[in-house]
């Protein structure tokens, strides 16, 4: 069974999208194309370790395969808002988690309040630094998020002008080479604990991120 983890891409109040038509059937076009820009850290997207280390490789550079794969899903989908994820909640719960996995927390978060609205950010529950590190200590390929996982970006509303040092989970993962994909979506559909990530991203040179089509299978 395959099951979409991406958000879709639509007006968001903390992402400006601009979006036009470049031809049209009502102007007499006989072609409809548009075109659109966007924030490469918007939606559902995946960081390369680019993102906050200076002279890492860009996502034009990176293996089509770097981000799919054999993923643990650690479900910790009874963290409430605002509630810290710790050491014990991945002691716990990741007890399947094997070497140069691929690490999903799951907290279905979008299940309590939409992507879409000022809550998801604001109420989120967020990785601790001792839980990013035991993260890092698993030496994992990729960890991915459903949901917004630095404390920092619960501040959203205050403005993004951080330091890494105030991204518990960049400093930690992404700054040791440990690839993101962050704000999947449709956690709440996966049943194993197991599962094969498909993740996509664009192929886009010189850039440290970007958009991704991110895509799990449950035999």
């Amino acid at each position: 069974m395959f099951i979409d983890l991406s958000m879709t891409i639509k007006n968001h109040w903390r992402w400006k999208i601009d979006q036009e038509l470049h031809h049209d059937f009502e102007q007499g076009d006989d072609f409809r194309t548009s075109i659109f820009k966007m924030g490469a850290h918007a939606f559902t997207h995946v960081d390369t370790p680019l993102h906050c280390k200076p002279d890492s490789i860009t996502l034009g550079e990176i293996e089509v395969d770097a981000y799919s794969g054999s993923a643990a899903v650690v479900n910790i989908s009874y963290k409430k808002a605002d509630q810290p994820i710790t050491v014990e909640d991945l002691l716990e719960n990741g007890k399947h988690i094997q070497d140069n996995d691929i690490i999903i927390l799951k907290t279905c978060w979008d299940d309590y309040y939409s992507p879409y609205s000022k809550e998801y950010w604001t109420e989120s529950p967020y990785v601790t630094e001792g839980a990013a590190k035991w993260l890092r200590d698993k030496k994992p390929r990729v960890v991915g998020f459903d949901f917004p996982q630095d404390y920092n970006l619960k501040l959203v509303n205050q403005g993004s002008n951080w330091k890494l040092e105030e991204l518990t989970s960049h400093e930690y993962l992404l700054n040791n080479d440990i690839l993101h994909i962050e704000y999947m979506c449709n956690m709440s559909k996966i049943k194993k604990d197991r599962i094969e990530l498909i993740c996509l991203p664009l192929k886009l040179e010189g850039f440290e991120g970007g958009p991704a089509r991110v895509i799990a299978i449950e035999k």
